[in-house]
């Protein structure tokens, strides 16, 4: 080995059992501080928002340290720590500046949870030369999750250099080489998370299917279904649990995604099945609908309280706090229910009648090329968008610009779930239009139902005068968003339904006279 230690470049080495500071005695006295033991607990999100970012975040006692990470899972310098009595769930708890802005990025709306735990065990070595001068410090590590030798899962060792000892360095080195010791190898937490079976993995509400334009419909449909299904149940036990808002969230784009495809790709299945289908999901979302509205005015809760006034904002807090409080009850009542046999029968079914060997009755579009059925259902689409935009103005009712924005939904749907099968050359503009032309519909409906909601609460609890000022500014303001919103949705629409758009949908999705066609309106 031909290893050239530099000043201040510490070197880690992965030890094999067994090897310790005393095979170094033979050239230097060996001094060898107490051991010390503490316990790490590493925390990220459901979505691995840390581990992803290249960095890593655990606690030891009171404090949380933020470091970074590379690929084998050895953590590298820290950047921020922060002494903390309690558990840390979300970025916003957090009081330290640095770590604020950067577990922000990390987290979004996520909550923290523990992945890993391990003892660290760390005895400190000092080498002396013959004229007692200390010329080495090595850092001894197990990693372990219990107090017994057969619970060790590392051990790795630090050389630390000395300015001017270089040499004794590179030698201890060479030793430990000789030794068996290693250069490289996985670090703590990928250990720590090879040993509990928990290792981070992308998650996406955009799966592929691994789809071709010559998949038969009814097995294309029915992998679709599976995959966004099993993402759905995925979310479950984090609802259940109540770790973060996001879950729910992600559950019922999951149910609203598949209850869309059963019903935008029309006769892959037997009406009947089909319908009861998606009977079945409506009601697994209805079941947390409420809950999922709680969660959304909470959300906007500072958002809420900028738009007013400093002098009106407390007339809000007797509302959020009534809000909070109707959010626990719904939140165990939701609970409750999704650990329910009923529940648990509604989503067997679901697997069971889109599982691979599943048998059901011929149906007219079950073994047609998806790729014909699919770009005959994105054009249909696209034709009902342009046929509501073409009679869109500042008069429109608001329950036509409501029917815009679930047409917009369907086509985004179809566009999404089959993207694998459409030409990204010549659609990415259109998509990118698509996209925001729902950015702009979604605020207009936020601010209609948020209104709604406003005035609701009001008609119920009817609380004094303050509060009705705080809740009549507020809904103003959502007004005029609302129709600020109206606005920008007809620009947006004038470019999705221009020109050079439907010159593209027709160039890629228009099929020839000649194709065989379906009822896929």
């Amino acid at each position: 080995m031909n290893v050239k230690v530099e000043n201040k470049e510490r070197i880690r080495m992965v030890l094999p059992v067994g090897l310790g500071p005393e095979c170094l005695k033979e050239e230097w006295c060996l001094e060898i501080l107490p051991r010390k033991s503490k316990v790490l607990t590493f925390w990220d999100t459901f979505e691995w928002g840390i581990w992803f970012g290249e960095r890593v975040l655990f606690s030891c006692g009171n404090v949380y340290h933020l470091c970074a990470r590379d690929n084998n899972g050895w953590l590298g310098p820290v950047q921020c720590e922060e002494e903390a009595v309690g558990r840390r769930r979300f970025w916003g708890e957090f009081e330290t500046p640095s770590m604020r802005e950067i577990l922000e990025g990390l987290l979004g709306l996520r909550g923290l949870a523990p992945v890993a735990e391990g003892i660290f065990g760390l005895r400190q070595c000092e080498l002396r030369n013959d004229m007692g001068k200390i010329v080495c410090r090595i850092e001894w590590t197990t990693v372990s999750t219990g107090e017994h030798e057969e619970d060790v899962l590392l051990r790795y060792c630090q050389v630390m250099p000395l300015l001017g000892y270089e040499f004794e360095s590179t030698r201890v080195v060479e030793l430990l080489t000789l030794r068996g010791a290693r250069l490289s190898g996985d670090g703590p937490l990928d250990i720590l998370l090879h040993h509990s079976n928990h290792l981070p993995q992308k998650y996406t509400l955009r799966p592929s299917f691994g789809l071709t334009r010559d998949t038969p419909a009814r097995e294309a449909v029915s992998r679709v279904v599976r995959t966004v299904l099993a993402i759905a149940t995925r979310n479950v036990p984090g609802i259940i649990e109540d770790l973060d808002t996001e879950f729910l969230h992600d559950y019922r784009i999951c149910l609203r995604k598949i209850r869309s495809v059963l019903s935008l790709v029309k006769d892959v299945f037997p009406r009947e099945a089909t319908h009861r289908l998606r009977r079945l999901l409506g009601e697994l979302a209805r079941e947390t609908n409420r809950l999922r509205d709680l969660d959304v005015y909470l959300l906007a809760r500072d958002e809420y309280r900028g738009m007013l006034p400093p002098e009106l904002r407390k007339c809000l807090d007797g509302m959020f706090d009534d809000f909070s409080a109707e959010r626990e009850c719904e939140m165990r009542r939701t609970a409750s229910r999704m650990q329910k046999r009923a529940h648990l029968r509604l989503i067997q079914e679901l697997e069971d009648f889109f599982r691979v060997d599943a048998r059901h009755e011929h149906s007219p579009a079950a073994d047609l090329p998806v790729g014909l059925l699919v770009y005959q259902c994105i054009y249909k689409r696209y034709k009902k968008i342009r046929k509501i935009a073409a009679g869109f103005g500042v008069e429109t009712p608001d329950e036509m610009v409501h029917q815009l924005r679930i047409e917009g939904k369907k086509l985004r749907y179809l566009m999404e779930f089959f993207s694998e099968l459409i030409p990204r050359e010549d659609t990415a503009e259109a998509q990118k239009l698509l996209r925001r032309l729902q950015g702009r519909l979604g605020d207009f409906n936020d601010a209609s139902v948020q209104q709604k909601s406003l005035l609701s609460y009001w008609n119920q609890n009817k609380h004094g005068s303050e509060v009705a000022f705080g809740l009549g500014g507020l809904i103003s303001i959502l007004y005029h968003r609302q129709q600020q919103a109206r606005e920008r949705i007809k620009h947006e629409l004038d470019e999705f339904c221009g020109g050079s758009t439907a010159s593209a949908f027709k160039r890629s999705f228009r099929l020839p006279v000649s194709d065989p066609g379906t009822n896929a309106s």
